[in-house]
């Protein structure tokens, strides 16, 4: 095996500037593969993040869109149950914001105070999260630009049954997640029964778990509370149900994105194939003397698969030094350059160790791949015709 090492790295600085291009190849291939995926995964966890800031994870309504009566015991159930962290009955309705003359639809959340204040995860960019008094409201930042109001302001909100209510802004907030920041308002739960005439009712009860990422369990014994106490068309639903359109569109780019980079991979290990070609030609001769001496197919074919892995591996060490270096470059950029261009603080970057894991080996396999056709090919030179070469 020392021997064998020695030829192949021997061939290798030999050629030196194929060998360079073909480990350059793979390094520019797999950094870009993995700053892509590392962006990719950042945005993503980004989203769900700021969609779950005052998206439930399981969500109890009603498959009619009717209101839920007697929501207490329901409530009580659902709180027992083991991973969940907290239970949020809400009033959630369509309504009309008014501010002088303007006017702007959005969806009103009528939660009580404290829930507000312990069970969401708001971050108050001006004012306060109380809204103990009735008259209280929380827009989003995207909302208070739109509509030129500030702490303080008086705006009416007219409800679908055209009942009219005066509020008072005493906070805004700013979940990451766009349509939130603009659409959503949020007022005492209390309010929102006063101005849907509807006595103490809710249209929804929102569940928050442990781990959103696996709450089949949970799931499974919310909908058996919600299907055994009184009024059996209420329907349970997952953070991942209710926003299935959105995901399925992201993980399809995401399925894009990584059938686009694999293909750079592949072809910088095709080169790697070329380059061992090349050398088989160039060294017939030499393996001509190899086999005269005794060397068999198997060693033949071990020098050029270790030539391959040698180039591969040189170029998988070199991505793994570059790729984090563009990628603080990048985040660095970002917030100079791009902060005010897009909706977000900072570059989010995300990529686990069995992600890189998986590309490494990945690489490692195609690389090995790709060696096989020049290595049989050198092993099967037979030695008179090879020693005749020139």
């Amino acid at each position: 095996m020392k021997i064998e090492s020695f030829i192949a790295l021997r061939h290798i600085i030999e050629r030196k500037f194929q060998s360079v291009f073909s480990i350059l190849g793979v390094a520019i291939a797999l950094t870009v593969f993995i700053v892509s995926l590392t962006i990719s995964n950042g945005l993503e966890k980004n989203m769900i993040d700021s969609l779950l800031t005052l998206t439930p994870h399981i969500t109890v309504k009603s498959s009619y869109g009717n209101i839920i009566e007697d929501y207490e015991s329901r409530v009580s159930e659902i709180s027992k149950i083991k991973g969940v962290t907290s239970v949020i009955p809400k009033y959630v309705n369509q309504s009309i914001i008014k501010h002088g003359d303007m006017a702007k639809g959005v969806i009103a959340n009528g939660i009580s105070a404290e829930n507000v204040s312990k069970n969401l995860k708001l971050k108050i960019l001006d004012g306060k999260s109380d809204i103990s008094e009735l008259n209280s409201i929380l827009v989003g930042e995207e909302f208070s630009k739109e509509m030129g109001v500030k702490i303080g302001d008086e705006i009416s909100i007219v409800s679908a049954e055209n009942k009219e209510i005066k509020l008072i802004i005493r906070g805004i907030f700013k979940t990451g997640y766009y349509e939130y920041d603009s659409n959503l308002v949020i007022l005492p739960l209390k309010t929102m029964q006063i101005l849907s005439e509807k006595g103490e009712t809710v249209t929804e009860i929102g569940v928050n778990v442990e781990n959103p990422q696996n709450l089949e369990n949970q799931l499974y014994k919310v909908d058996n509370i919600a299907s055994n106490v009184g009024n059996n068309s209420l329907g349970v639903y997952s953070w991942s149900q209710l926003n299935q359109n959105l995901l399925s569109a992201v993980n399809f780019e995401k399925f894009v994105l990584i059938a686009i980079l694999s293909l750079l991979i592949v072809i910088a290990c095709f080169a790697i194939s070329v380059i061992l070609n090349m050398i088989v030609r160039e060294k017939t001769k030499d393996i001509g003397i190899l086999k005269s001496i005794g060397y068999s197919n198997k060693n033949i074919r071990r020098i050029f698969t270790i030539e391959g892995l040698i180039i591969g591996i040189s170029g998988m060490l070199l991505a793994s030094i570059i790729s984090p270096i563009i990628l603080l470059f990048l985040k660095k950029m970002f917030k100079i350059f791009m902060k005010t261009t897009y909706y977000l603080e900072e570059l989010p970057l995300y990529i686990s160790m069995e992600e890189i894991a998986v590309i490494y080996i990945i690489t490692i396999v195609v690389v090995f791949l790709s060696t096989l056709y020049p290595a049989i090919r050198a092993s099967k030179l037979r030695p008179v015709e090879a020693l005749k070469h020139e």
